[in-house]
C-alpha cells in the first residue's frame, strides 16, 4: 500500500502506519494539547491510541490464524478507519476462512470481556473520569467486534459469508454473492450516514470499492491463475521502424485500430510507441520520427510468465501492453484487452 511507513514488527509481521492515519493521530493530539475542542482532551487523545492499538490487535489476531495455514501476511497497514492484513494469498478452503475471519472480532470482544472485569475490579478506586474513560474503551471494543460481523464483504463478516457460501457453490460464486451483499450493504450505510454520521460514509465508500475490488481480484487469479503469457499473446505482432513519421503512425493506428507498437531496429526491439505518446505531440511536428517520443524504458514480459504476474506489471506502470520476449527476440505482445476478453468469455461459462 502506498503512503506507508514500518512503524514495528510483530511475529516477523511490518506494522505500517498509512500517511493519512499519521496525520489524523496528530491532529487529535493537537486538538487535545492547545485544547481547540472542549471535548477533546489528552485522556480522551490517549484512548484513542488505545484502541487503534487494539486494532492491531484484531489485525494480528487475523494474522496469527492465516500463517497457521501457511499463509504468509506481507504487513498489516493502519488506516483511518481500521487496519488491513495484507496476505500473500486469500485462504481457498472455507473452514479456514472461517476462522480466520472469526479471530478478529473475537479479539475485540475478548478485550471488552477483560476489560469489564478490570472495570468491575478496579472500580472502587478509579476516578469517575477514568472509569468513564475505561466504560468508553468497553463500548468501543464491543462495537467493533460486532460491526465487523456485519454481512458487508469485505468485512470480516462479508468473508464469513463467503466461507458459509463457499460450501455449497465454487468459490467464485460465492465471493460475487458476498461482494453483491456487502454493496447493497455500502449503499444502505451511506444513506444512513446522510442523516446520522459522515464516517458511516467514509466506511459505506471503504466497503463498496473493496467489495468490488476483491471480486475483480478473485475472478482474476481465479479464472487465470494458472494460465501463462503464451496462451493468450498476440504471436502476429505488427512492428514500426524509429524511422516512421509519427503522422504516418497515426495513420497506421486507426486503420488497424491498434493503439501501440513494438518499434524495431535491425531485429531489435528498441521502444514501443504507443497513441498517449503521439497524442502530446503538436499538430506541426507530426513529421518527426517516433524514435524521438517513443517510450525506450521497456517493460517486458516472457512467455512462461504467469499472466497473473503479467496483470500486476500492467497494472502497476499504468501500461495497456507489453512486448513479450524470448531469448531476447520479439515473439508476441500481450495487451489488457487479450486479458479483458479472456476474462470475459471465461465468466460466461461460469453464469
Amino acid at each position: 500500500m502506498k503512503y506507508s511507513f514500518k512503524i514495528f514488527s510483530v511475529f516477523g509481521i511490518p506494522i505500517e502506519l498509512h500517511i493519512s492515519f499519521l496525520a489524523l493521530i496528530l491532529l487529535i493530539y493537537i486538538i487535545a494539547l492547545f485544547n481547540f475542542v472542549p471535548s477533546i482532551n489528552l485522556l480522551t487523545a490517549v484512548l484513542i491510541t488505545l484502541i487503534f492499538a487494539t486494532v492491531v490487535l484484531h489485525e494480528l489476531s487475523h494474522s496469527y490464524f492465516a500463517r497457521r495455514y501457511g499463509i504468509k501476511i506481507e504487513r498489516i497497514v493502519l488506516l483511518p478507519i481500521g487496519g488491513v492484513s495484507e496476505m500473500e494469498e486469500l485462504p481457498k478452503d472455507p473452514a479456514q476462512e472461517l476462522r480466520i475471519s472469526l479471530a478478529g472480532p473475537v479479539a475485540n470482544l475478548v478485550i471488552a470481556a477483560i476489560s469489564f472485569v478490570v472495570l468491575i475490579i478496579l472500580r472502587p478506586y478509579l476516578s469517575i473520569v477514568l472509569l468513564g474513560a475505561l466504560y468508553y474503551f468497553i463500548v468501543v471494543n464491543l462495537l467493533l467486534g460486532l460491526f465487523n460481523l456485519l454481512p458487508a464483504f469485505p468485512m470480516d463478516g462479508g468473508r464469513i459469508l463467503r466461507a458459509f457460501l463457499a460450501e455449497r457453490m465454487s468459490f467464485i460464486k460465492a465471493t460475487k454473492q458476498a461482494a453483491t451483499i456487502g454493496k447493497q450493504f455500502a449503499i444502505v450505510m451511506a444513506i444512513v450516514g446522510v442523516f446520522f454520521n459522515f464516517i458511516l460514509i467514509l466506511i459505506a465508500i471503504f466497503v463498496y470499492v473493496g467489495a468490488d475490488s476483491e471480486y475483480k481480484s478473485v475472478v482474476v487469479s481465479t479464472l487465470l491463475g494458472d494460465d501463462m503469457v503464451k496462451d493468450i499473446m498476440t504471436t502476429d505482432v505488427n512492428t514500426l521502424s524509429p524511422e516512421n513519421t509519427i503522422e504516418d503512425t497515426l495513420r497506421t493506428m486507426f486503420s488497424e485500430k491498434h493503439m501501440g507498437y513494438p518499434v524495431m531496429d535491425s531485429g531489435t526491439l528498441v521502444g514501443i510507441i504507443t497513441f498517449e505518446d503521439i497524442s502530446k505531440v503538436p499538430e506541426d511536428e507530426r513529421d518527426k520520427p517516433i524514435g524521438d517520443v517513443m517510450s525506450t524504458e521497456l517493460i517486458t514480459s516472457d512467455p512462461n510468465e504467469g499472466l497473473v504476474q503479467t496483470i500486476e506489471k500492467l497494472n502497476k506502470n499504468r501500461i495497456g501492453r507489453v512486448p513479450v520476449l524470448k531469448d531476447g527476440k520479439l515473439v508476441g505482445i500481450v495487451s489488457k484487452t487479450d486479458i479483458t476478453n479472456t476474462l470475459q468469455k471465461r465468466e460466461l461459462k461460469l453464469d
